[in-house]
This record gives structure tokens, C-alpha cells and sequence, in this order.
């Protein structure tokens, strides 16, 4: 039995949770913000802890705002830094019996610090601790319940089973990052929270219990889950990992494996994502595959982890990422999706689990998530719904997209969907997909093509920023693809996009212009783009260019390639060396990204109004009178990527 997720947001990847701030901390400011709590601050983060700390002065007889009291009812845990001078703040009291309320009414988890304080002076108010609420009771005579109240919360706090002692001698690093590990192990584990409702998840789970042992923990488990396109193994992967990663010390889940492993160093970039991410260090950098796989081995033969690759196509890649058990430490679990199951069995994998159509029941359900956001269909619509699962044969992927394509609509509009797929002669699955590209509306066609071709796995503000210069409403259109279920937004801000809806989109490029390459409005594949840069075959249809060859390929040309494209707006070009450069360059690009750009200047002409991005990588490059691309860039970009010769620029 398949699983299979139906995501309500209709746009992004927030989250449904109640907490903001994984972390809120409570400190005096003149006592300890330029030194230890900014410290704290700056390991949370590196940390990947989400923590709220509030970076204004106070003046004096200032109340506590009410965002304040918001941040720390949304956080998950509060660390409250008690030192000598805290309780002389009423702002810093208040906080503290705020706090306090959430930890009684709320179970949030508090972490007292006692930073060169006696706890016992915070606990009985003595010392400094004393004097600062003689102070109080002074200045609220006419309110001695607000200090009565804020003695009650210094001994509550001070009383905390979780509180840790500061005193001089300690070393401080060792200090901080014990509290933020401690902090670390008490918060949930990361997870995909465009996950929202699982269908069909008990089943599934149920099966692969036996496969993923919790209790053998003395070797290390690879898991292959097998079937074809649009099936849901991702979304069981996903569904796994969000529910056992807590078990291990460092996790790692990669996405499309097969088609990043196609770029240049593709497989490298992807060994040190891996590495980075279990280790929760900055990304690493290797010089090659052998020197990936060696540093896989010696850091993480004793560490136990938990690491998901999707969609892994070839026997190369496995061995590349997860060449063997003994890569790992005991207690490990490797999990491996892939539509290919003689791979799996190639490389002894030792547990195999067939992903399976849905049944009807889930269909239906699922179907209902994406058309109506309810678990089944309204009574009127029964019999559309039922008709699109028995015409779908409990493939995840159609039932998503069919769904979403069917939603807002009106029932004759559902009935003449169902028709026009029910009329598509020896359906496959990119047949099914098209459909819901052809319903889309006009505007948003070359949004989708756009991403299709050129930025899956982009930030989305960039592209936002890209192609927002060509077309109006692109934010709002961007929405209604997450909507159509045709992109979706990862957790990271990137723009996803399931591989077969991909495909899709690139074979409509393809039909555009079979017979002439040159007639194409998108180009990516880089044999293409070669013939083209070489044959001078371009015209005003080109649009787009990507040139991305897994291998560093020569360009021989005459730079004249160019000259007759007019509406090209997007270009990227890398790992090539070109033997000439341009004699010219369109003014119609919004994105210039050229690496090892094979020139000291650009072409005289070249002044694009509407340029937003220009990247030179690796480039000896000087901009000379009349060139003034820099006064029209209002997103400039302009880097230096493992470059040996410098960049000078003249305006």
C-alpha cells in the first residue's frame, strides 16, 4: 500500500505549529549582552536554533511590550540568564513571570542559567537580588502584589531541576555549547512540513516496522523502496523520515539524486551536502569523488545516522554515497528510492519494499484532500470523484494533480475535465500531466516553463526577482502552481518540482519546434545548445538558454550566436571554455550568469535596462565607458566563485 499526502497551505511551507521561536532569551542587558548572551545567541544559531533575542535598550519605567509577551508564549523553550544586576529590571522581571506562566500553563520547557550568581540569592532574594527588590517594593508600594508576584517567579525559577551554574574558571565555549546541545536534544527533529495529512500512512508504516527495526541498533540497515513514476515513493521516504529521525545523532534527506548527479561535479556537491548536514558543520569542500568518499567513511563510520537518497537511478551513484554498510556507524538506516529495482538488488541491498498502487478507498480520499480539502467528496460530487480514481488506477501523483485542476470548480466543469482525460487514446503518465498544464491560465504557462526549464531547485525570491522584470503578477501565479500542484515550495525556500511534471513540461518545449531546434523558446540540453551556439541556429523565438555540460566541454564558435536574439532573457552558462567571446550580447536579459566568462569586457552595445541578475564566475573582467549595466541593477549579484584571477571593475 502506497502513502500519499495532501498539503492544505495553499502557498509557501509555514508550518501549522503554535511556536515561532524554538528558543526566547531572557537576560539583563548591561550585565551580559556584549559578552555571554550574545555568545549563547550566536551558537543557537550556528546551531540551527531558531532564537529570539531582543536587541533594544530599555529605558527607565519602560513596560515590557506586548510583542515581547507574544515572542515568549511562541517559543518552545525559554532560557533565562540570571546575573547580577536581573532583577533590578522590571523588564526583565516581567519577562520572567511571564515565563513562568507558559512553563505552568503552557509545559514550556525553562533552562535557568546562573551566570556568577549564588542560585540561592536568586531563589531567597539576597544580595544584590535583595536590594533590587527593596528597590520595588519602594517604587510599587501602592502595588505590592506586581513584587510579590516577581518573588514568587525568582524562586520558582531558581528552584528548576534544569538549571546550570556558571562560575569563574569555567571555560565559557565548553559552557555554551553544553547548553545548546542540551537545548538541541529537548527540541522535535527537523522535519518536512509541507507534509500535512498522510493517507494511508498506518498501513505502510505496519509493512516496513519489521524493515527498520528500532532495536537493531548492532548493524547498519539499507532499505530500497522500489516502483514506478508518480507512484509516492518520495512522499514514503519523507513520511519515514520525519518519524524516525529523532532516533539518530546527524540526518540527511537528498533530493534527486539522479538528476543532480548530472551536473558538473554533481556527486561531489551532493557527498558534501551529506557531510554537512549530519555533521551540522559548514559545507565541505572536496576535490573529488575519491576524496568525498573517503571523508564519508572516516567521519561517519561511527556516527548513527539516518540518510534518505531519492530517486537514485544508476549503481554509480550508490556507490558514491552509501558505498557499503561499514561507511557507517551501527544503528544506521539508509532508505533508497528508486524506480529501478535490479539496482537495489545489484548492490545488495537487503531489504526491498514494492511501492503499490493506492486502493480505492485512499484514492478517493486523497482525490478529496486536493479537490474539496475534505477527507471525501461532498455527496454531489461523489460519482465525478469516483470516476477520476477508477480512471487513475490509484497512481498518487495523477490523483494530486487531478485533484487540484478539479478544485473551486463547478460540477459540469468537473464532469467535462474527467471527460477530456477519460478521451486521451493510450494514456501514460505524462499525458495525465499535461492536462493540468493545459487548464492553467495563459499568464501563468511560461511562469511554469520557466521553472520547468531553468529553476527548480532556485530560491524563490530570486527567481521572484527574475521574473518578475517579464512578467506581471508572476508572485500571484507562482501561487497558483504551488496551488495546481504543479510546484511546491521546500522547507529551505526553494522551488520543488516532481521530476515527471518536469518532463512534462520540457517535452511541450520540445514540440514547440521538433524539426528546428533553433525555433525552440526554452533551451537546456546543452548538446542542443552547443549546435546552436555553433551553427548560429538562434532566432527571436529563444527565450531561454541553460548550457550545463556534466563534463567541461570547448566551444568552438564565431560569437556571432547571439546576434539574432532579440527576446532572450535568460542565459546561464557553465563549465565550458569558449574559444571566442561574444561580439554580442541581447539588451533584452534580465539574468546574465556566465562562468569563466571568456572575456576582459563585454560587447560595447550591451546596456539591458532590465537586467536584475549578473554573475561572472571565475572571470578576469573589467567594465570600461560606455558599459553602465551597474546603474540599472537594483538586484546585483555580481561574484567571484572559486576564481584564481580577479575581478576589477571600472564604471
Amino acid at each position: 500500500m502506497a502513502i500519499q499526502v495532501a498539503a492544505t497551505s495553499s502557498f509557501g511551507f509555514s508550518s501549522k505549529s503554535k511556536y515561532r521561536y524554538d528558543v526566547f532569551l531572557s537576560f539583563r542587558g548591561e550585565d551580559t549582552r556584549k559578552s555571554f548572551t550574545v555568545h549563547l545567541y550566536d551558537a543557537l544559531r550556528r546551531k540551527g536554533i531558531n532564537a529570539f533575542i531582543d536587541d533594544k535598550k530599555l529605558g527607565k519605567g519602560e513596560r515590557i511590550a506586548p510583542a515581547l509577551l507574544k515572542a515568549i508564549e511562541r517559543s518552545r523553550i525559554s532560557i533565562i540568564v540570571f546575573s547580577k544586576n536581573y532583577a533590578t529590571s522590571t523588564w526583565c522581571l516581567d519577562e520572567l513571570a511571564h515565563i513562568i506562566r507558559c512553563m505552568e500553563e503552557k509545559k514550556q520547557l525553562v533552562v535557568p542559567i546562573f551566570y556568577k550568581v549564588d542560585p540561592v540569592d536568586v531563589q531567597y532574594q539576597r544580595n544584590t537580588f535583595q536590594e533590587a527588590m527593596a528597590v520595588h517594593e519602594e517604587r510599587f508600594r501602592d502595588d505590592l502584589q506586581k513584587v510579590r508576584n516577581w518573588s514568587s517567579a525568582l524562586f520558582e525559577a531558581a528552584s528548576l531541576s534544569s538549571a546550570w551554574l556558571f562560575v569563574d574558571g569555567y571555560d565559557e565555549g565548553v559552557f555554551i555549547e553544553s547548553i545548546v546541545e542540551h537545548a538541541n536534544a529537548r527540541l522535535p527533529p527537523k522535519r518536512f512540513h509541507n507534509i500535512d495529512y498522510i493517507v494511508g500512512l498506518e498501513p505502510c508504516i505496519e509493512e516496513l516496522k519489521p524493515l527498520l527495526n528500532e532495536a537493531d541498533d548492532n548493524s547498519v540497515c539499507m532499505l530500497g523502496i522500489h516502483g514506478i513514476g508518480g507512484i509516492g515513493k518520495i512522499t514514503l521516504a519523507k513520511a519515514l523520515y520525519n518519524s524516525i529521525s529523532y532516533r539518530f545523532e546527524g540526518a540527511c534527506f537528498l533530493f534527486d539524486v539522479n538528476e543532480a548527479s548530472k551536473k558538473y561535479k554533481g556527486i561531489v556537491h551532493l557527498q558534501q551536502t551529506l557531510l554537512s548536514e549530519i555533521l551540522e558543520e559548514k559545507k565541505m569542500k572536496f576535490g573529488s569523488v575519491h576524496e568525498g568518499i573517503s571523508k564519508l567513511k572516516h567521519r561517519l563510520s561511527h556516527k548513527k545516522v539516518l540518510l534518505v537518497l531519492d530517486d537514485v537511478d544508476e549503481a554509480e551513484q550508490l556507490e558514491q554515497l552509501a558505498g557499503g554498510c561499514d561507511w557507517f556507524g551501527c544503528g544506521s538506516k539508509i532508505i533508497i528510492t528508486t524506480r529501478n529495482k535490479q539496482l537495489l538488488i545489484a548492490r545488495n541491498v537487503q531489504k526491498i519494499y514494492e511501492m503499490k498502487e493506492l486502493n480505492e478507498h485512499y484514492s478517493l480520499e486523497l482525490f478529496s484532500w486536493h479537490a474539496f480539502r475534505l477527507s471525501q467528496p461532498p455527496k454531489c460530487y461523489e460519482s465525478v470523484s469516483v470516476g477520476v480514481t477508477r480512471y487513475v488506477r490509484g497512481l498518487p501523483l495523477a490523483l494530486k494533480l487531478i485533484g487540484s485542476n478539479m478544485a473551486h470548480r463547478n460540477l459540469e466543469e468537473c464532469r467535462q475535465i474527467l471527460e477530456r482525460y477519460q478521451q486521451i487514446p493510450g494514456r501514460t503518465i505524462l499525458d495525465i500531466l499535461k492536462i493540468s498544464y493545459d487548464y492553467l491560465q495563459d499568464a501563468a504557462k511560461p511562469i511554469f516553463m520557466d521553472i520547468a526549464c531553468f529553476f527548480k531547485d532556485e530560491k524563490l525570491k530570486f527567481v521572484e526577482d527574475i521574473l518578475g522584470t517579464c512578467y506581471d503578477g508572476t508572485r500571484f501565479y507562482i501561487e497558483v502552481l504551488v496551488d495546481k500542484s504543479l510546484i511546491t515550495i521546500h522547507n529551505n525556500g526553494c522551488l520543488g518540482m516532481h521530476v515527471l511534471i518536469q518532463q512534462m513540461g520540457r517535452e511541450i518545449i520540445k514540440q514547440e519546434a521538433a524539426s528546428n531546434i533553433g525555433k525552440c523558446s526554452r533551451l537546456w540540453y546543452y548538446k542542443d545548445v552547443l549546435n546552436v551556439l555553433r551553427e548560429n541556429l538562434g532566432g527571436n523565438d529563444i527565450e531561454g538558454i541553460l548550457l550545463d555540460p556534466p563534463q567541461q566541454e570547448e566551444v568552438r564558435w564565431n560569437g556571432f550566436a547571439f546576434e539574432k536574439m532579440n527576446n532572450l532573457r535568460i542565459l546561464i552558462m557553465r563549465n565550458t571554455q569558449f574559444s571566442t567571446s561574444p561580439k554580442y550580447l541581447p539588451n533584452s536579459l534580465r539574468l546574465l550568469d556566465w562562468q569563466g566568462y571568456p572575456c576582459m569586457t563585454l560587447p560595447p552595445d550591451f546596456s539591458p535596462p532590465k537586467l536584475v541578475c549578473f554573475k561572472l564566475y571565475g572571470s578576469l573582467f573589467k567594465l570600461e565607458e560606455p558599459f553602465q549595466v551597474l546603474a540599472s541593477l537594483f538586484y546585483s549579484l555580481i561574484k567571484i566563485l572559486e576564481s584564481h584571477n580577479v575581478l576589477r571593475i571600472e564604471a
